[in-house]
């Protein structure tokens, strides 16, 4: 048993020698190569796909102010860079757009300002002309009823002979109407000339003694595309200062009192003017008309809130115009030609000349003809 043993023990260089098959570890990667199976040297770690931000509304929201000029533009655009740098959105390059599109649109509004300040724009067209607009033309284009081909506006406290009041299609009913000829054409332009005239210079009496109303009319070659009439206030010698009085400079109590009497001043001169040689009925007529704007005007006047400067001589030319009204009610009832126009002629005498001179300071109109307004 002993000897049996003994032969199937291995002996110690049997131990020590290494067992010819592969058991792993770094003997085992040469084998595998072998074998034609890839092995890597390295295995890279697991990457997350790169995820793009999403793009920024307020950025967007920029983007359109700039478009259209928007004055919130940067407001919009600080807001939206705050949210870019902490959310890492997109949208910075809309942002900036949104910016360089409303710088233009501020230098474009200086340059139409500037040009707008320069008070001169030479050679302008008579159609380029606004309501209000003052302008030098030649003398001889002045004393024509063709307007200039060219105009040079400028502003109304320089130089100028000439100041824009309106323009009107100068057919009666449609632009189809026929070449109507230059003396119907010159009779339809002074009577709707003096009518805007009336509006655009409510207090005559601001006006100089030399400046005259004119217009322009279309010529026959100038009706089937441009057939206008305008109007326009023009003087001899040189003007300094605009001419216009209406709504757009008068205060509320300045247009109020004007208003007012406007219609009372014109019948009255018209019946100081025209009674002695009108007939009979004409001077009825006119007699009725004063009478019916004076009772008018003291209605408007005595409704109007006054400024305080302004009541006490306004207190007086009511108290006189009431004074004034048996007067003309006794006018109005006299039979007798001669009698009425002595009747006519007291009543014409009041209110006061020095009461309405009085009112008129008090509310910083003329007070002299050709005056400015104070």
């Amino acid at each position: 048993m002993t000897s049996e043993h003994s032969e199937t023990q291995p002996t110690d260089e049997a131990r020590r020698e290494p067992s010819s098959a592969p058991t792993g570890g770094e003997d085992a990667a040469p084998s595998r190569r072998a074998a034609g199976t890839a092995v890597p040297d390295w295995e890279p770690w697991p990457q997350r796909p790169a995820v793009r931000g999403r793009l920024n509304r307020l950025a967007v929201v920029t983007l359109v102010f700039g478009l259209l000029g928007g004055v919130l533009a940067p407001v919009t655009a600080v807001f939206a860079l705050r949210r870019i740098r902490r959310n890492g959105e997109r949208g910075k390059g809309l942002v900036t757009a949104g910016l360089v599109l409303l710088g233009g649109w501020v230098l474009a509004g200086l340059a139409v300002w500037g040009l707008t300040m320069t008070g001169t724009d030479p050679d302008t067209g008579l159609r380029g002309l606004r309501v209000g607009d003052c302008f030098r033309v030649p003398t001889d284009a002045t004393a024509s009823r063709t307007a200039p081909e060219q105009v040079t506006r400028v502003a109304c406290d320089a130089s100028h002979n000439a100041e824009y009041v309106d323009d009107f299609p100068a057919y009666e009913r449609s632009a189809d109407e026929r070449y109507p000829g230059a003396a119907v054409l010159s009779q339809r332009a002074g009577t709707l000339c003096r009518q805007r005239q009336r509006s655009y210079v409510v207090d005559p009496l601001g006006l100089p003694a030399e400046v005259r109303l004119s217009w322009y009319l279309p010529t026959r070659v100038d009706w089937s595309t441009d057939p206008t009439i305008t109007c326009y206030l023009t003087a001899p010698t040189t003007l300094s200062r605009p001419l216009r009085m209406d709504t757009t400079v008068l205060s509320p109590a300045q247009l109020g009192y004007l208003l007012a009497s406007r219609d009372w001043t014109e019948a009255r001169a018209a019946l100081v003017a025209g009674g002695p040689t009108s007939t009979p009925a004409g001077l009825r007529d006119a007699v009725r008309r004063a009478e019916a704007t004076h009772t008018d005007m003291w209605f408007r006047l005595r409704r109007e809130p006054w400024p305080e400067p302004v009541r006490p001589a306004m207190e007086r030319l009511l108290t006189e115009m009431e004074q004034d009204e048996p007067a003309w009610r006794d006018a109005d009832g006299e039979p007798d030609r001669g009698k009425l126009l002595q009747v006519v002629a007291q009543a014409g005498q009041h209110p006061d000349p020095a009461t309405e001179l009085a009112v008129r300071q008090a509310l910083g109109l003329p007070t002299a003809q050709g005056e400015p307004m104070r």
